[in-house]
This record gives C-alpha cells, sequence and structure tokens, in this order.
C-alpha cells in the first residue's frame, strides 16, 4: 500500500512542478497566470437538478405570456397601438 500512495504523491509533486515552471514563465512575460476552475455560477431560476421536478416552479409558456403583456402595455402606452 505504502508504493500507491507514494506513486500518487510523486505524481501530484511533478504536475505541481510543471504547474509552477509554466507560472514562473508567464509571471517573466508580464502575463498573470490563469487560475482555472468553475467560473461564477448563473442563476437560471430553475432550481437546483437534485430537487424534486414537481415542485420546481418553471413555466415557460406563462413567461412568454407575461414578456407579451409587458410588451402590449409598453407599446399602449407610447401610443403606438390602438386598443382592441
Amino acid at each position: 500500500m505504502n508504493k500507491i500512495s507514494d506513486f500518487f504523491d510523486e505524481r501530484r509533486r511533478t504536475k505541481h512542478k510543471r504547474i509552477k515552471e509554466k507560472n514562473d514563465k508567464l509571471r517573466a512575460k508580464g502575463k498573470t497566470p490563469l487560475k482555472k476552475g468553475w467560473g461564477k455560477m448563473v442563476n437560471t431560476g430553475t432550481g437546483g437538478i437534485n430537487h424534486d421536478p414537481s415542485t420546481r416552479v418553471f413555466d415557460v409558456a406563462q413567461q412568454q405570456k407575461n414578456i407579451s403583456e409587458e410588451h402590449e402595455i409598453k407599446e399602449r402606452r407610447s401610443g403606438d397601438v390602438k386598443r382592441k
């Protein structure tokens, strides 16, 4: 078991050394090394994928109706469209 842990430790150290050398080269050129990761989370409003889908409130048709109603109200206020 000791040999396996030594193997993984050595692999981790070599990767760390390789990244460190790359970052040093970038800093010598005056650039900032990238910090790789997930980035910023985006709120889609649908909730998490682990939640029960039956409790999720996400009705595309209703959202489209709301948008069209808002658009219609804006047109009425501007005087572009006559009332029906």
